[in-house]
């Protein structure tokens, strides 16, 4: 009863529970937006997490004591310090660029449709980075990839693996989610529900849990989608909340109710192992392995 439930109510209940948690913040005053956004989040992991401990889609992409320790950890501390920084150098930026001014095209507009908007921006240009790291040729494609490379590194997929990333990478998300929406002159408060939907679909979309949602997987990206973006040997699924882009452009990979053989990336010889985190974080200033440039020829996306 338990799995039935987790399987088809999970993920509606996600929803209800962040629609509510917004319209509760749109109804504050504009200086107490995300005041409690912290502890909405923690809320979710924590209940995410013992989801799928305790009712795993896959025993063998759970997080152990050791994986937590030696890999999320140090990503989750080095993310967090990141966004920190990038945050207090985007305000000095406003602060002092004056160059750098936002426009009045979107400002005007009411917040839903100005948030879905910028969901339509961001999340556009995060599908063209996101394929270029993976499909992109040159040195700058092999830059690309083994700047991103860190995510795809463990083979397994659950909420807190969702930190893994390089803080290049985490910088090139934050400069994508933030500002091309302010510079089209979107609101805070657009902006702010946006960002906590893509928050909420990145933390989902890494569940390890076998939830469905049938015709709302070419709405919106799940776990259902993006477990196969992990998958070794499969190319596709590039966008983080609305799928529209990769059936557009041909990447879409859904197969519901089964899951991939293995995960993680297709040449793991020709990269640091998931644990070295330092290792990680030098690879894209220098490369583990000279050899490793011919790592990137990956496959044809799957049609």
């Amino acid at each position: 009863m338990i799995r039935v439930f987790i399987r088809y109510l999970a993920y509606p209940c996600i929803a209800v529970v962040t629609i509510a948690y917004l319209t509760h913040q749109l109804m504050l005053p504009k200086g107490e937006l995300g005041a409690m956004h912290g502890l909405f989040i923690a809320a979710l992991v924590l209940a995410l997490v013992l989801l799928e401990t305790f009712w795993p889609m896959q025993k063998r992409w759970q997080m152990t004591a050791r994986l937590f320790l030696r890999r999320d950890l140090p990503f989750l501390v080095i993310g967090a310090a990141t966004v920190g920084v990038g945050n207090v150098a985007a305000s000095w930026l406003v602060l002092n660029m004056g160059w750098l001014q936002p426009t009045a095209w979107l400002s005007g507009l009411p917040v839903l449709p100005a948030a879905l908007l910028s969901l339509l921006v961001t999340d556009g240009l995060w599908y063209a980075l996101h394929r270029a790291s993976h499909e992109g040729k040159g040195p700058l494609g092999r830059w690309l990839w083994r700047v991103h490379a860190a995510h795809h590194l463990p083979q397994q997929v659950y909420v807190l693996m969702h930190a893994v990333a390089h803080p290049f990478n985490t910088v090139m998300v934050r400069l994508i989610l933030t500002v091309p929406p302010w510079l089209l002159g979107v609101s805070v408060e657009a902006l702010f529900v946006a960002n906590v939907v893509t928050g909420v679909q990145g933390l989902v979309s890494h569940f390890n849990v076998d939830s469905r949602v049938g015709v709302f997987n070419h709405l919106l990206v799940g776990t259902e989608l993006h477990r196969w973006h992990h998958a070794v040997g499969v190319q596709g699924n590039y966008a983080a909340v609305l799928p529209m882009w990769d059936r557009l452009f041909g990447t879409y990979v859904y197969r519901p109710g089964e899951a991939p053989e293995g995960l993680g990336v297709d040449e793991p010889g020709a990269l640091p192992a998931d644990t070295e985190w330092v290792r990680v974080l030098m690879d894209p200033i220098w490369p583990v392995q000279a050899a490793a440039e011919g790592a990137h020829d990956l496959k044809e996306p799957v049609r």
